[in-house]
């Protein structure tokens, strides 16, 4: 029977943005210092221009709330503010997303794609856990259950982290961002429409203004 964990506690969105935005060589180059050997950093190459990139950032501010990333590391990075970087780390397209563990690149994709960047970061950070999991595992396993005990129980972890709880969680992170660029795009059109307006009623008080002129 797969492991379900408990609504609401481990899925609760946290309060603040951890999307660091770096403006320089050295904040980019100190996110890395401070990850050290282990830490996951995912970066996004983003420019101002690109709708793609103002569609993903929803997504990408959901991910970042969640507790279940929560020891990696999210940055962004206006290519161009920061062209060298962006030349550096190879970038042809807008967004990309690079992942990074100690300074070594593991995995990248481009494009407005959420669900391939859940599935990236879902991937490299099951890796990660069921590394550390699985050596306690089998270590206690060896100890106190011999081998059939810890067949089990490495059952039960594959069962845990099983391809129905990554859909789940995919389906989730979709859904809050959906609900989020839909209040945006609301808030867009509602500014589009006010200056319309203001345009529209510029306009015409020229008209009204001609015509008393002519008079």
């Amino acid at each position: 029977m797969a492991v379900r964990r408990r609504a609401g506690s481990a899925r609760k969105m946290m309060a603040f943005s951890r999307i660091v935005n770096c403006h320089t060589e050295e904040e980019y180059e100190k996110i890395f210092k401070k990850a050290g050997d282990t830490a996951l950093v995912l970066v996004e190459f983003v420019a101002g221009w690109s709708t793609s990139s103002k569609s993903m950032q929803p997504y990408m501010t959901t991910l970042a709330k969640s507790p279940e990333y929560k020891k990696i590391h999210f940055v962004r990075v206006d290519m161009e503010a920061l062209p060298a970087i962006a030349q550096r780390c190879n970038v042809k397209a807008l967004p990309t997303y690079q992942l990074y563990r100690n300074g070594e690149k593991l995995e990248e994709m481009s494009g407005a794609m959420p669900a391939k960047l859940v599935a990236m970061l879902k991937t490299h950070h099951i890796k990660e856990k069921k590394g550390g999991v699985t050596k306690l595992v089998a270590f206690l396993g060896i100890i106190l259950l011999g081998g059939l005990g810890l067949l089990k129980i490495k059952d039960r972890i594959e069962e845990w982290e099983a391809d129905e709880d990554i859909r789940e969680e995919i389906a989730q992170i979709e859904a809050e961002a959906r609900v989020a660029a839909q209040r945006e795009v609301a808030e867009e059109r509602r500014q589009a429409a006010r200056e319309q307006a203001r345009r529209d009623a510029a306009r015409e008080n020229k008209r009204a203004a001609a015509a008393s002129s002519s008079k």
